[in-house]
């Protein structure tokens, strides 16, 4: 193929080094793409853990819930970038929020099926022991869901990641996904071709990053 179409990727990966070291990306694009991922996630995590253990405690939540969460993903969230950009402006905020949204879900029913994998026993040992609500929760249920809640954390990261870089596209002046994006613009290949090669290697990082953290801590939770 043409070199001019598809570089060779000894060129990328000398390229995506080259923008590794370079202050104005880091301080433009790759930082901002990592802050928004971070913060949606957080904010996924938080959110979609809450409104699980919520739903798992009242039946009247789950019969209100489940039809909205077993049809989720078929609702294209992206579609909601030109009511957000009208309301909020092009920015951080709307990219983070829409991500925050693609990921909560997946993490609402993890939390969800963990929650109901635990054991009836655990359940009714907690109510022997004479446990508060706090206690029953944080010391005993979530920590036997922690397998479970670990698949919604780790889809959760994902979404977080593919929704931050996708929004970046259309929704904001800086960030990987805008670098991209502006690259494939101006017909500066290499630098396309780069940026998709760092996107490559972020999404690899950070996932095996938090699998190997999973692993360490199911390892301290489980005898």
């Amino acid at each position: 193929m043409d070199t001019f179409a598809l570089v060779p990727l000894s060129a990328m990966v000398l390229r995506a080094l080259a923008l590794l070291i370079d202050p104005v990306f880091l301080e433009t694009d790759l930082v901002p793409s990592l802050l928004s991922i971070g913060v949606s996630f957080v904010l996924a995590v938080g959110a979609g853990i809450l409104m699980g253990v919520l739903i798992w405690a009242f039946p009247w939540m789950r019969k209100i819930f489940d039809p909205w969460l077993a049809t989720y993903y078929a609702i294209p969230t992206f579609a909601l970038y030109p009511l957000l950009v009208a309301l909020m402006g092009i920015g951080v905020l709307p990219i983070v929020l829409l991500a925050t949204l693609f990921a909560v879900v997946a993490m609402i029913s993890a939390t969800v099926d963990g929650l109901d994998a635990i054991p009836r026993s655990i359940i009714r040992l907690t109510a022997v022991l004479r446990l508060t609500r706090s206690q029953r929760m944080f010391k005993v249920l979530l920590p036997a869901a922690l397998p479970q809640i670990s698949v919604g954390l780790r889809l959760a990261l994902s979404y977080s990641l593919i929704m931050v870089l996708a929004s970046e596209f259309v929704l904001s002046t800086r960030g990987l996904g805008h670098f991209i994006s502006n690259a494939y613009n101006d017909f500066a290949i290499t630098d396309m071709y780069a940026g998709v090669l760092l996107v490559f290697a972020l999404a690899l990082g950070l996932n095996s990053a938090f699998a190997a953290a999973l692993r360490r801590r199911s390892r301290r939770v489980l005898p």
